[in-house]
């Protein structure tokens, strides 16, 4: 059973948990960040294993069970649209090398105090359990409940961290990311964006058709 509380509380609970050295914690706090700033600067190190994935064309990750909830709650979306959120949670499975070995750097990266797992067997069974919001088609990881990971059986709560939503969820948002880049890139060398090229020159003025 996941464990919701006030994000207020959350944070005082990890903050006792952190000088008692009980459990799991967060190497690096990045939960003050805004996500797309997260995301666009990057800072959880993903977009060359996304970038590895689209050229592999890795399928999405399964999902074992999920649930969401339209809320009347607006949020901004990746391009600052204001729209409807939803909320909903669910188990995704990892299940694939790669995707593995980036997961236990992940969690390697960002948390400490974790208890020994052993990912890698040929029978392991890997699930991530978290939380999100949604707005559009961008999910985001909850900061308020915990993430529950189960291997073989065993189960192992976190604290929520948005490096994780990124791995599970940022498909998308990386390929925009990507994109963004490659046209800034081309920019910088003087070029135009293909994506620019691709449009065709802008549409005569009606007025100047005589």
């Amino acid at each position: 059973m996941l464990r919701r509380r006030p994000i207020g509380s959350y944070l005082a609970l990890f903050s006792l948990a952190v000088v008692g050295g009980c459990g799991p914690g967060i190497r690096h706090q990045l939960a003050t960040a805004d996500q797309r700033h997260i995301t666009y600067d990057d800072l959880c190190h993903l977009q060359d294993w996304f970038d590895q994935r689209a050229a592999a064309h890795a399928p999405a990750f399964r999902v074992l069970n999920e649930t969401a909830t339209d809320t009347a709650r607006v949020e901004p979306d990746e391009r600052g649209r204001m729209t409807h959120a939803a909320l909903g949670e669910g188990t995704w499975i990892i299940s694939g090398r790669e995707d593995r070995l980036r997961f236990d750097r992940l969690l390697h990266d960002e948390y400490s105090r974790l208890p020994q797992l052993s990912l890698f067997g040929e029978d392991t069974q890997l699930h991530v359990h978290v939380a999100y919001w949604q707005t559009g088609s961008i999910r985001r990881i909850r900061p308020d409940v915990e993430v529950t990971l189960e291997v073989d059986g065993a189960i192992v709560e976190l604290p929520s961290h948005p490096c994780m939503g990124e791995y599970l969820f940022g498909t998308e948002a990386y390929a925009m990311r990507r994109n963004v880049m490659s046209a800034e890139s081309a920019r910088s060398r003087g070029e135009i964006p293909a994506g620019y090229a691709d449009a065709g020159p802008p549409a005569a003025d009606a007025s100047d058709d005589r």
